[in-house]
């Protein structure tokens, strides 16, 4: 064995077809707005299905934005968003110290996954019910999906929020 070994063991070849495809293929990009979900605290479910402690799920929409995949820039535009306050509107971000980034995802049916990387930093145990909801409910809305399963650095959102 000698210096005739140009790639170093640790390099896999990579087959073209999966690197070269674009993310989505076969959407139309578009420009609409996004929805992104926010929490009532306290609200007892007046302004939205009843979450959590006692809270609201919120609907809110961001200005027309640029895409083909909508669930990737709704789940971005919500973990970017480091304030606690949303604006005036008296609604909260549960997400905001957290520092999580979006991955990825699939619609299976009418199921979306999406990947997430990072980790969560909560307030309190009533945080648990509202990140969950944020995440799940934007995907949802963003994929047009009926239901929605996070998975944290590879592992169910359930088992990941249940070590806080």
């Amino acid at each position: 064995m000698g210096p005739t070994t140009s790639v170093p063991p640790s390099s896999m070849p990579v087959s073209p077809t999966t690197t070269a495809e674009p993310p989505s293929p076969g959407l139309p990009e578009q420009v609409a707005p996004l929805t992104i979900y926010y929490i009532a605290i306290d609200d007892g479910g007046i302004s939205g299905p009843l979450i959590g402690c006692g809270d609201s799920l919120v609907a809110t929409t961001t200005a027309p934005v640029r895409f083909t995949d909508q669930v990737g820039p709704s789940i971005g535009a919500l973990l970017a968003n480091k304030n606690r306050d949303v604006g005036l509107s008296g609604l909260v971000n549960a997400l905001y110290q957290s520092n999580l980034t979006y991955t990825g995802g699939q619609l299976d049916g009418s199921t979306i996954t999406i990947h997430l990387e990072g980790q969560f930093m909560l307030g309190g145990v009533c945080d648990v019910p509202r990140v969950k909801a944020q995440l799940e409910y934007t995907a949802m809305t963003a994929a047009g999906a009926t239901s929605a399963r996070v998975l944290v650095n590879g592992r169910p959102i359930d088992e990941v929020l249940s070590l806080k």
